[in-house]
């Protein structure tokens, strides 16, 4: 199916430009995360935005979200992991959907993408993936690491041992859903290195497990010689959706109308810089979607 909007991420900029979108008979998607995993979602008590005095962060999601549905935007719990500009509209894809759209607003906040790994930039698409269950089958014989940012890390280390790979699993805690056949460190990636054909080896931060004989602590520095890398983030970093993308001091660049250096693709709420607060990012959301608006009109 195609929209005439795709708005990525499920926050108040995002859920605003939703609701802005059908109330201009708009047909939009959101894509986005469990609201429930949202930052927001954590706070127990906001007491700064105009309208709900002393709500929990969950409820203004809930509401907004209650509002969004009962106009008809439709939502998609996935990660977005590439936006492909065509001719005249863009393909979004997550692990299990291709979706047209004419027109993109990133509303993924502001740390959806998390701090890179070093080396990760480099061998990005030489052995460094967003997504086992898109290119799993590429190293279904092969020895890979699953980075465990997100909750359904631990699905596609399963899914990677399935198919034949050799699995190392890293995450601070490991998952009680882990398979088996899964071999998990509770530690941190520290950094990916490789050739010239691609990753060869990572070197973790390990910490030792205790056991009667030894009581250590400090983490220790481990080398695992693998051919991929997949790191699961609860989202991907949006110059990673969109590599054109032009972003300054660590956030998307927009202007007064929320446009991008891209035609077609907008911006609004955290991921355009502060301040951080939901009021910036609900108005911002509208602002996004007039902009889109005016755009498909165009």
């Amino acid at each position: 199916m195609s929209y005439d909007i795709i708005v990525i991420g499920g926050g108040p900029a995002g859920l605003s430009a939703a609701i802005t979108a059908r109330a201009r008979n708009k047909n939009v998607l959101v894509i986005s995360n469990h609201r429930e995993s949202n930052p927001l979602a954590a706070s127990k008590l906001v007491e700064n935005y105009p309208g709900m005095h002393s709500a929990t962060g969950l409820h203004i999601l809930d509401t907004m979200h209650s509002q969004a549905e009962k106009l008809g935007v439709k939502f998609l719990e996935a990660r977005v992991l590439t936006i492909l500009p065509l001719q005249d509209s863009f393909m979004v894809t997550t692990s299990s959907d291709a979706i047209d759209t004419r027109a993109i607003i990133i509303a993924c906040g502001a740390a959806s993408g998390g701090k890179p790994f070093k080396g990760e930039a480099e061998y990005l698409g030489r052995g460094v993936s967003y997504c086992a269950t898109c290119d799993g089958m590429l190293f279904r014989s092969s020895t890979v690491l699953i980075v465990g940012l997100c909750a359904e890390a631990a699905e596609e280390a399963n899914f990677m041992a399935e198919i034949g790979a050799t699995v190392h699993f890293v995450a601070k805690e490991t998952p009680e859903n882990l398979d088996g056949r899964v071999q998990a460190h509770a530690g941190r990636l520290l950094s990916i290195e490789g050739d010239a054909l691609g990753v060869t080896h990572v070197v973790l931060s390990e910490r030792p497990r205790k056991d009667a004989s030894s009581d250590a602590t400090e983490a220790e520095e481990l080398r695992l010689e693998l051919n991929g890398v997949f790191i699961l983030r609860p989202g991907v970093a949006p110059t990673s959706m969109l590599a054109a993308l032009e972003t300054e001091n660590g956030f998307i660049k927009v202007d007064a109308s929320m446009h991008t250096n891209i035609k077609g693709v907008f911006a609004a709420g955290d991921c355009t810089g502060k301040p951080m607060q939901i009021a910036k990012a609900v108005g911002e959301g509208q602002v996004a979607v007039l902009s889109a608006a005016d755009y498909l009109s165009g």
